[in-house]
């Protein structure tokens, strides 16, 4: 494993004091929501990966849940958790060149997979002199920013070793299977609109960009190259109850 990883592996992995904070500022915006308003929203949609991660995975359902405080008319803060699964985007059909018989050859056992499970919290910005009708229905416009905590499990297995030297090629010679397991921070921004269906339920659609400093290593006898930091999309529809 080479230095650069190390340090890599080593600087996105969050120390107890981190975690202490992100436990802290959880506890004021609850001991907030004491004299707020609050709801919750059960957010379902797709979870898109982008720059470079876009290579390994195809776009996955996300599943996610929201606890939302009201600061005002046209602010609210937001505790969300999503969580998705990435599956394999042909990693098996993905061929590599082996310099002695000069031939480019699949590893048929490669398979790839990857979970994620996000914690962040974001401010949510109302825009009501931008509101538009749509039916009956009034959108209401609005924008997002946060931070967040990103939890990440990638694992790669099955791929045949290229550096063998003689011949014939032996596929049962594979690379042993790579697990990495990571925290790391991150950032979120949105925009999306709301509209109200009843007293106690609104419809929400947002699309969500994030990303996590964290990283996935090069496989480059695979045409897989370095990812950092690491990107992806969320585009969300859910619906939000108020009590």
């Amino acid at each position: 494993m080479d230095i650069r990883f190390r340090f890599m592996n080593k600087a996105i992995i969050p120390n107890i004091s981190s975690l202490l904070f992100l436990f802290i500022l959880s506890n004021v915006f609850l001991v907030q929501a004491v004299r707020a308003q609050q709801s919750f929203a059960i957010i379902t949609g797709s979870g898109v990966p982008v720059s470079g991660l876009n290579s390994w995975y195809n776009s996955a359902p996300i599943l996610g849940l929201q606890y939302i405080i009201d600061n005002n008319e046209n602010s609210k803060t937001i505790i969300e958790f999503h969580y998705q699964l990435y599956s394999d985007n042909s990693l098996s059909d993905r061929e590599f060149y082996w310099v002695v018989d000069r031939n480019n050859y699949k590893s048929p056992d490669a398979n790839a997979n990857m979970d994620w499970v996000d914690f962040i919290i974001k401010s949510r910005i109302y825009f009501p002199d931008k509101t538009r009708s749509f039916g009956k229905r009034k959108l209401n416009p609005f924008s997002s920013y946060g931070l967040g905590l990103y939890y990440y499990n990638h694992e790669v297995s099955g791929l045949i070793y290229p550096g063998q030297s003689k011949k014939p090629l032996d596929t049962e010679f594979q690379l042993s299977p790579i697990v990495d397991k990571r925290y790391a921070w991150g950032a979120n921004v949105g925009f999306g609109f709301e509209t109200i269906l009843n007293a106690n339920l609104s419809l929400i659609i947002d699309i969500n960009y994030n990303a996590a400093i964290g990283y996935l290593r090069p496989f480059e006898d695979w045409g897989l190259k370095e990812v950092m930091p690491l990107q992806f999309l969320t585009i969300g529809l859910g619906f939000n109850y108020n009590y």
